[in-house]
């Protein structure tokens, strides 16, 4: 599948005093009389907000029409007053033309009372790119999962069941195919029993689009000069929520375990760490890494999700200590690849940018690999053993080392040790890896082109190699090859003694993708994150994590299908007819 990465940004008219209109719509994106009431009025009571998540662990809303985020700011501020204790709200929004951050900031300038959470969410403002993004704010248990695709298109990639609804698209007659049957049909799809719907329109062909869908329609009083607006209710009762899990058996303390650490402790689990060599170990002991986007000139789920995920890792890492923002410039090998590139570029947003005969990547940085995985684990205990048996029962699991000892029990055990989640999965394999500090001045900016070049605590890192098996080799010969790539790709770089060596095992797949996701009702996986493990570890944790919690998923269905577990034995078993 090719095509652009991105979507179309909205065209705003902002000159009318009262706020933006889409161009493209003819149409207004709040009322002209007080956008921020009508947000309350049509979809906060209209869904019987508050009241609706009282005594609920987890509550799910979904929105047609992201637009400038007003809803979603109004509905954050809503649980905040009124949150229950320990609670979890996803708002899952779908928007095909996204407004930049300049323009939702000018948007927001009209509600002061909204400044401190409008400047949040600003501050995760996704960019264009297509495909889900999901945005965590977990002082306040609320998370967004803002698709950018077509509604239709988004419907079907969403993995989540609504408590409610808020469908704020542009006027039927102005915007048919937000209110197509199929659009509705994907609305019921995804209901919870008792599901409300909230919208402005009382057009005949939404109320009995509604209807077929399942819903019990019925007309209220509208907002301000509208006279009416349309209220629905899916049929049923909703059933009990399930307990959370308690405590969480994390083998493996490097990136990927630290991520799941962090994302389980934001959600009021007991995460615990296990690991024969400690925090940062193995491949996350690294001097210093690269944090770049895996690139490919096409649309697709796999490309979708790892973009996906590196975005939401730079985000993560900006308010850590041990990353820096500086950008990375990545240098073609041949001209092939140039051509390549080239064409990468055209399918994406300004962060990647090909000027100068190399591509450059303005969102990327440099990170130290100990710093992030430190602070990514928290307070989450840590265990040091070496687990070789995880027995599952009805009521959880029991962890033992070589010599039969129990080292934990818990709830459930996720495989987070890189290539020794091999023990679960034989389709994960070792890779081994150098790199070298030496002497001298690095670049102003990281260069990458297949090794990669940049700043160390004492020096100039350089890195990497990539052997299959576990054993990477002699130093001596790893050494010389990086002092020869370095004068093909950056001649000015003057490389002195060598000051510190380091190797590491990575853990790579078949398909050179991640796994995440259950084995079975108590074991799960995340591994196979080669050598991008910083760039998508987050986001496959707050998955993994969102997936056994009962909240929405944080990828599209696409995305998830992509990097199951049991891709591999499925591609056997096709392949042995």
């Amino acid at each position: 599948m090719t095509g652009s990465l991105v979507c179309e940004p909205a065209k705003l008219d902002w000159s009318a005093a009262s706020g933006p209109r889409a161009a493209d719509y003819d149409d207004v994106y709040f009322s002209a009389e007080d956008g921020l009431e009508e947000t309350r009025a049509v979809f906060l009571k209209a869904c019987h907000l508050p009241e609706a998540w009282q005594g609920r662990r987890h509550f799910t809303v979904g929105e047609l029409g992201f637009g400038t985020g007003l809803n979603a700011l109004a509905l954050w501020q809503l649980w905040r007053e009124t949150r229950p204790a320990g609670a979890w709200l996803d708002f899952v929004s779908i928007e095909k033309h996204p407004l930049s951050p300049g323009e939702a900031r000018r948007a927001f300038a009209q509600w002061p009372s909204l400044s401190e959470l409008s400047e949040r969410l600003l501050a995760q403002w996704p960019p264009r790119l297509k495909g889900a993004h999901r945005l965590v704010f977990p002082e306040d248990g609320f998370a967004i999962t803002l698709f950018h695709d077509e509604a239709e298109a988004a419907l079907a990639q969403i993995e989540a069941r609504m408590d409610a609804w808020f469908l704020d698209g542009f006027a039927p007659a102005r915007n048919e195919a937000m209110w197509s049957q199929p659009v509705l049909d994907a609305i019921g799809r995804l209901s919870n029993p008792g599901a409300r719907v909230g919208t402005f329109t009382v057009a005949g062909f939404v109320r009995r689009g509604l209807a077929e869908a399942g819903f019990s329609v019925s007309k209220q009083p509208g907002f301000g000069r509208k006279r009416e607006r349309l209220e629905a209710i899916f049929p049923g009762e909703a059933s009990p929520e399930k307990p959370a899990p308690g405590r969480i058996a994390i083998i493996g303390a490097g990136i990927a375990g630290a991520a799941l650490a962090h994302a389980f402790s934001m959600r009021g689990c007991e995460p615990v760490l296990i690991d024969k060599a400690g925090l940062a170990g193995g491949a996350s002991g690294a001097p210093a890494g690269l944090l770049t986007p895996r690139l490919e000139r096409a649309d697709r789920p796999h490309v979708r999700a790892t973009l996906a995920a590196f975005d939401f890792a730079r985000r993560l890492y900006a308010g850590l200590d041990g990353y820096e923002a500086c950008g990375v410039i990545r240098q073609p090998k041949d001209e092939a690849e140039a051509a390549r590139f080239a064409g990468i570029a055209d399918l994406m947003d300004d962060s990647v940018v090909w000027r100068d005969r190399a591509l450059d990547l303005t969102n990327s940085g440099r990170f130290k690999p100990a710093h992030l995985v430190t602070q990514l684990a928290g307070n989450a205990p840590l265990i040091k053993a070496d687990i070789k048996q995880v027995e599952t029962g009805a009521d959880g699991v029991s962890l033992r080392d070589g010599e039969g000892r129990s080292v934990l029990e818990a709830d459930l055990v996720i495989h987070a040790s890189g290539a020794g989640a091999g023990m679960v999965l034989p389709d994960i394999s070792p890779s081994a890896g150098q790199v070298a500090v030496f002497k001298g001045q690095a670049p102003a900016r990281p260069v990458t082109w297949g090794h990669y070049v940049c700043a160390a605590p004492q020096g100039v890192l350089v890195g990497a190699t990539h052997v299959r098996g576990e054993d990477a080799g002699p130093s001596g010969p790893a050494i010389e090859s990086f002092r020869e790539a370095c004068g093909v790709h950056c001649p000015e770089l003057e490389l002195g003694d060598v000051v510190e060596t380091w190797s590491g095992v990575r853990a790579s797949t078949p398909d050179r993708l991640p796994v995440a996701g259950a084995l079975d009702a108590r074991t799960f996986i995340l591994s196979g994150l080669g050598s991008r493990g910083f760039a998508h570890a987050p986001l496959l944790a707050e998955q993994l994590a969102s997936l056994i919690c009962g909240q929405a998923a944080a990828l599209e269905k696409a995305g998830l299908e992509v990097l199951e577990p049991g891709r591999f034995e499925m591609r056997r078993r096709r392949r042995e007819g």
